[in-house]
């Protein structure tokens, strides 16, 4: 009996373990954006004050309010755009703005792939009022980093 229940935990612990192998990325889902990051460029996961704060290995940080998360998620592949981590620049959405922080042009496209709005990030803070486009779902991208929008 004793065997068997040890055999029945070994099988349990191997299955758990290939199960947990298969979450690659961690996804956010919010009113207004889902985002994907691969698992591995995670650092750590905090709240500050109230938003979600996910942390990479390369010091970014992507804060998402709490009171608009839909959905956090593990999964294996990744379900939002997502540029690659090592990008410096960062975007996000806070009050119906487009919040972008790096440097280049950063670029608005519409669910056809038409660009409905670009502007020159410089190295600061730029903010790009969405308010006025029609619902739908929108791509921003600047520089290696895209931001899936659902407005």
């Amino acid at each position: 009996m004793k065997r068997l229940l040890l055999s029945l935990a070994l099988v349990a612990g191997c299955c758990v373990t290939a199960v947990a192998g298969t979450y690659n990325y961690l996804t956010l889902v919010s009113s207004t954006v889902e985002q994907s990051f691969a698992l591995k460029t995670v650092k750590r996961i905090t709240f500050s004050g109230s938003d979600l704060v996910v942390t990479t290995v390369d010091g970014t940080e992507t804060h998402l309010s709490l009171s608009t998360l839909n959905r956090l998620s593990f999964t294996e592949t990744a379900t939002a755009v997502r540029g690659l981590a090592a990008e410096r620049s960062q975007l996000c959405i806070q009050a119906g703005q487009l919040v972008a922080d790096g440097q280049g042009v950063l670029l608005l496209f519409n669910a056809n792939g038409q660009v409905v709005r670009q502007q020159f990030v410089s190295n600061q803070r730029a903010e790009m009022n969405l308010n006025d486009l029609p619902r739908g779902l929108y791509i921003a991208k600047l520089g290696n980093r895209t931001l899936k929008i659902l407005h």
